[in-house]
């Protein structure tokens, strides 16, 4: 795989930033917001060394296990709950 790339792009708008890592091509108005995303890149990218996405990745993704955790189901307005098959005993 190879690193990230930050390219400025002149179009008609004005000026934007694309960043391009592993197959993904994000593009953003302001360069902050580009620097940050390929800042994060690269740490991935030198982290794995090959430059995988696996580093991206910091645990388990807690919305599988939401369900055998806690009868609160995740990202819901408050007060919803989970249906009572869902609960634990």
């Amino acid at each position: 795989m190879t690193a990230p790339t930050l390219k400025r792009i002149n179009t008609e708008a004005g000026y934007i930033w694309e960043v391009a890592y592993a197959g993904m091509i994000k593009t953003h108005t302001q360069s902050w917001q580009a620097l940050i995303f390929y800042h994060q890149a690269m740490e991935c990218y030198q982290r794995d060394g090959a430059g995988s996405l696996s580093a991206l990745l910091h645990g388990p993704d807690p919305t599988i296990h939401a369900a055998s955790t806690s009868p609160i189901i995740p990202n819901a307005p408050s007060g919803d709950y989970a249906p009572s098959s869902m609960e634990q005993d």
